[in-house]
């Protein structure tokens, strides 16, 4: 089946990390809602599928209902990708990615990833400041944080010469000091549309190494907040949608998440400018 014919398969988990009643969890359906699918250019047939939690298991500790939620995505995708379909993962908050990776990676497939993110969601609880789990997430696909979430959820570890972190400019100092000491790859706003981003991530999605995929990570705070104005922690001089499509090189990724939403505070305009950003990703990445 080619790319271009694969079917799309949604999987909304509308959570931010434990919680489902906050503007970034509700925040997928609103995307839905508002006609984010029916933007999709060309013929395609899309599947949808939802996660959630019964009410006993949404009464279960904080790490279990994160590790529950990793477990099912992680399936929904290995389900998704094993049928030859895109997983597109639209969720409340970056922990998410947890299970999207090891979903990817029962594919027996190597992993690269693209990680766009105004924050540097490389915290562990020892460093956080507030102790944040979406702040964690990407130490957590690293291994180096959150293991009660990562091992149930039968995630390997990424090394970080796989991760690549794009529009980085909200770090906590302890974070900067560990991407430092282990030499985990940061582009700046303003370099994330260069050439040499664009060869770097080519490196990590693999060049011509057929057996990898690639993850691209999407949290919008990540992007100018212009382009991308619902989202729950807008951080300005973000790089633009343009600047990360150069970044990929028209490399095609095996699969995608859209996380960091909020439409509760926005209006009608902003929401709009949202769709449209979201939609033109979609279009040009799926």
């Amino acid at each position: 089946m080619s790319q271009a014919a694969r079917t799309l398969e949604v999987i909304v988990v509308p959570y931010e990390v434990e919680r489902d009643d906050t503007g970034m969890a509700r925040a997928p359906e609103e995307l839905l809602t508002r006609g984010l699918l029916a933007g999709i250019e060309g013929a395609r047939a899309v599947l949808r599928t939802d996660i959630r939690l019964s009410e006993g298991e949404r009464n279960r500790t904080k790490t279990a209902v994160v590790a529950e939620l990793g477990r099912e995505t992680a399936r929904a995708v290995a389900t998704a990708r094993g049928r030859g379909r895109f997983p597109l993962l639209l969720t409340g908050g970056c922990i998410s990615a947890v299970g999207m990776a090891a979903g990817l990676q029962r594919m027996g497939r190597d992993l690269g990833v693209v990680w766009l993110d105004a924050h540097g969601d490389f915290n562990t609880p020892e460093s956080s400041p507030s102790g944040y789990w979406d702040g964690m997430a990407l130490a957590a696909v690293c291994g180096r944080s959150l293991p009660e979430v990562f091992n149930p959820v039968g995630l390997r570890p990424l090394h970080y010469r796989n991760v690549v972190h794009l529009g980085g400019r909200a770090f906590d100092p302890p974070e900067i000091d560990d991407i430092r000491r282990l030499q985990l790859a940061v582009v700046a706003s303003e370099e994330v549309g260069s050439e040499a981003t664009r060869v770097l991530v080519d490196q990590v999605a693999g060049g011509n190494n057929s057996g990898r995929d690639l993850y691209l990570h999407v949290d919008f705070d990540g992007l100018d907040p212009r382009e991308a104005p619902a989202v729950n922690r807008p951080v300005p001089n973000g790089p633009s949608v343009e600047d990360l499509l150069a970044a990929l090189g028209g490399l095609s990724p095996a699969a995608m998440t859209f996380a960091g939403m909020d439409f509760d505070r926005v209006d009608e305009s902003r929401a709009s400018k949202m769709l449209e950003t979201c939609q033109r990703l979609l279009n040009s990445l799926a």
